[in-house]
């Protein structure tokens, strides 16, 4: 399962080539969006279209594009490219960050625009307005992945409210659990103090975040030592239902832990997702 998740504008990705030594990200995410200033998306796009990603991909990192919204010229120009990107045989995008979606057909139109492609990318929905986190539900549904954007939220509002954020938070999180999806926590400012960094991981993981995004490299050490799922992890979900279903009565114990049908449930939740 993929947890972090390195965000670079598409004007710079040669940084990402010039220091993959270093870099220990699942993902790297090609900005085409809020970082990559709006006179300058067209160069931004003619980089992409001709830039040599095999350098990230021989790594064992996947690549990611997030584009503009469809509901501008710039986001149907970025489809544009998607579809002569895969007509040419060029797959190595092969997840798409949609932003500012949101309701569902969003989605839908979307994916109706992408499925004659030749080859068939993930979308990962952000939940970045406030109506989005009143669709989150029915945004999930039709999404492979959702992505958290605090910033874009907390600009349709007055004053950062926290007690909504929180909520927006847990509504997303909730949406994506049951509809067995990842849950992508927003990327952070914090830059310098990394113990601030963790712990903000931290924070995400007990919302039901299962990855987070990052700006930087140094943070991605924090992302990875929180999020990632451990062999041990996955082996003890194995042998609790392993257990409970060799067993003739409704509770086991094992390991001085009460294992019953809702902890059998969840594990097998668990077992889902990190293998996907």
């Amino acid at each position: 399962m993929d947890v972090s998740y390195l965000y670079t504008p598409a004007l710079r990705v040669d940084s990402v080539v010039a220091h993959l030594d270093s870099l220990s990200t699942d993902m790297v995410v090609v900005d085409l969006e809020d970082s990559t200033h709006v006179q300058a998306k067209q160069d931004a796009r003619h980089k992409i279209q001709n830039f040599d990603f095999s350098p990230i991909r021989s790594r064992g990192i996947k690549l990611g594009l997030r584009i503009n919204t469809i509901a501008s010229h710039d986001g149907l120009a970025d489809l544009q490219l998607l579809k002569a990107l895969y007509a040419a045989g060029k797959h190595d995008l092969q997840t798409i960050f949609l932003p500012k979606v949101n309701h569902p057909n969003e989605v839908k139109i979307y994916r109706a625009l992408l499925s004659g492609l030749s080859c068939t990318p993930r979308l990962c929905t952000f939940i970045e307005t406030v109506e989005a986190v009143d669709n989150a539900d029915g945004i999930a549904s039709v999404s492979d992945a959702l992505c958290f954007g605090q910033a874009d939220l907390v600009s349709e509002m007055y004053s950062p409210n926290a007690a909504f954020i929180d909520y927006a938070r847990a509504r997303l999180c909730v949406a994506a659990a049951r509809h067995n999806l990842q849950a992508i926590d927003t990327n952070s400012f914090e830059i310098k103090d990394m113990e601030k960094f963790e712990a903000e991981c931290v924070t995400a993981k007990g919302y039901g975040f299962t990855g987070k995004a990052a700006i930087h490299p140094d943070q991605l050490a924090g992302i990875n030592r929180v999020f990632a799922v451990s062999p041990e992890m996955v082996s003890k979900y194995q042998s609790c239902i392993e257990a409970y279903m060799s067993s003739t009565t409704g509770f086991v114990i094992k390991d001085g832990e009460v294992i019953a049908p809702p902890f059998i449930a969840k594990a097998k939740r668990m077992l889902s997702l990190y293998q996907r």
